[in-house]
């Protein structure tokens, strides 16, 4: 960690004030405030990264003040002194030249970067307070807040009081006490709550997603009226099973044993032999039962249960029976 300072003719409170708004307003690009004690500390995170943390205090001398800037990039150099130290250890084992190259890329971009980011808040904080010192003006940043959608503030204020009795053990009592804080800057309760938020990471969680439009309900499509689909049914029963009405009524009287209607039966049943469909297109003559007395004359010599075999194979195979029969048909080349 090092450490800068700088003396003004400002009050510290005044100082300390204008070193917030300048910060809040971002004129430092990258800065993020992430925590604060009126009227002397401001903790900053540079790109919001806890590898770059600048801690800045304002110490009151009398009508003077002075402002300590500590830079604390510890965790940044660690990281790179660890990748120094493994080259290192790469150079001894290998003697590989460029071993030599890539330590200095690394202690240089360690120095650039450190040196970049320490100097560019000293220039800009000095430099402002110093204009300040000699106007005597506490300039008024108006400070660029994104749109957002609204948030239910009551939902934050119960996630805030779960976090902070998770994490610090404490409650409400503590958040109160940040409330406050941020009231105390001039925020209404439910900004601050929002700031509050903001700052735990909480608000993003938080957002309300726009609601997603009403799926238009689409309307069922019109099917065929029972007495259309039962003849359907008997034309089929007649013509692929060579059993009328007899059998189909069974098949219908087994359903309704079930609980469904002699209505809801005929349809069931029509649905398992491919029969339903939109109004208009089951209108059309059905091709299954030509295909199945052309498909029954091939099949004479192997017998028609050869046949319902097959049948059953592809129904097995999620097909409807109308579509197993055409399926194989067209294997048999007659479709």
């Amino acid at each position: 960690m090092s450490a800068w300072g700088i003396t003004v003719n400002l009050p510290a409170e005044k100082v300390y004030r204008a070193i917030f708004n300048y910060l809040r307003a971002g004129f430092i690009k990258g800065s993020v405030i992430t925590n604060f004690s009126e009227p002397s500390y401001i903790g900053v995170k540079h790109l919001g990264s806890s590898l770059f943390i600048i801690k800045i205090r304002v110490v009151p001398q009398g009508f003077k003040s002075r402002v300590l800037l500590d830079f604390d990039f510890s965790t940044y150099t660690l990281i790179w002194l660890l990748a120094i130290f493994f080259g290192f250890i790469t150079l001894f084992l290998t003697r590989d030249p460029w071993t030599i190259w890539w330590i200095t890329f690394g202690i240089t971009i360690l120095w650039v970067d450190t040196k970049r980011i320490s100097d560019l808040y000293k220039d800009k904080i000095s430099d402002f307070l110093r204009t300040v010192e000699r106007t005597g003006v506490l300039p008024k940043f108006e400070v660029k807040v994104k749109k957002r959608p609204p948030v239910d503030v009551k939902a934050l204020y119960e996630r805030l009081i779960r976090t902070y009795s998770t994490v610090y053990g404490r409650g409400a009592r503590m958040v109160e006490r940040e409330i406050q804080s941020y009231m105390g800057m001039g925020l209404s309760r439910e900004e601050a709550i929002r700031r509050l938020a903001e700052s735990e990471g909480l608000l993003e969680v938080a957002e309300e997603k726009p609601k997603p439009k009403p799926e238009v309900e689409e309307k069922p499509k019109p099917r065929l009226p029972p007495d259309t689909l039962y003849k359907r049914l008997l034309d089929v029963y007649i013509s692929v099973y060579g059993r009328g009405e007899p059998l189909l009524e069974r098949k219908i009287e087994k359903y309704v044993s079930k609980g469904l209607s002699r209505e809801e039966a005929i349809t069931r049943l029509a649905e398992e032999e491919g029969l339903t469909g939109r109004l208009e297109v089951a209108e059309e003559p059905s091709p299954a039962g030509d295909l199945y007395s052309r498909l029954a004359s091939l099949y004479i010599r192997r017998s028609r249960e050869a046949l319902e075999r097959k049948i059953e194979e592809y129904m097995k195979e999620g097909l409807s029976r109308e579509e197993a029969i055409k399926r194989l048909a067209e294997e048999e080349g007659i479709a």
